[in-house]
């Protein structure tokens, strides 16, 4: 009889890895889509901010400077973002490191969130110092970084929903788990 209760245990822990595998697959899958958007947003920035430096002048060189230039950090994260979650093998997390994982792209998220709303606010800042002082560079820098902050504050609360919805998979699996001092059980919905 223990012999078929350890197998069923086994059978039992198998189903549960491969669930965890699955959602640390989505996971990932999500990630990287997110990157490669980011990413392209960045190539799209760094090309047309390069050609309109070149090509114009005044408020409109600045902005297509500061466009270009903010996003070789934008295409630098993103690729590296890229480039780990390709390299991140979705069977090696346990349940905890699932959860932390979820937890902590969450918070950087929401911190994400919040230096977005700072970077409109000083675009806007900018902006509105250049037009006191007639200064061009004020003048295109502004209105570029309340772009690429509006960009990265939609961007951000995008992949915040997202992930905090796939986040509830994880949850809703624990909620299957039930530990005591001396069992661990499983319900498995039918």
């Amino acid at each position: 009889m223990s012999a078929i209760i350890f197998f069923a245990s086994d059978a039992l822990a198998q189903n549960l890895s491969g669930e965890l595998e699955l959602y640390n697959q989505d996971r990932l899958n999500l990630n990287k889509t997110g990157m490669l958007v980011l990413s392209g947003w960045a190539l799209g920035n760094i090309a047309i901010g390069s050609y309109g430096y070149f090509r114009t002048g005044g408020k409109t060189k600045y902005f297509h400077q500061m466009n270009a230039a903010w996003n070789l950090v934008n295409l630098s994260i993103g690729a590296f973002a890229y480039y780990n979650y390709l390299h991140t093998d979705p069977a090696s997390f346990s349940l905890a490191q699932s959860m932390r994982e979820a937890k902590s792209l969450e918070n950087i998220l929401l911190l994400n969130i919040g230096l977005d709303v700072g970077y409109i606010a000083t675009g806007a800042f900018l902006w509105e110092k250049g037009i006191r002082k007639d200064n061009n560079r004020l003048l295109g820098y502004g209105p570029s970084l309340i772009l690429q902050g509006g960009f990265l504050l939609v961007f951000d609360g995008i992949l915040y929903g997202l992930n905090r919805t796939h986040n509830e998979k994880l949850f809703n699996l624990m909620d299957n788990l039930s530990i005591s001092a001396n069992a661990i059980s499983v319900t498995i919905p039918l």
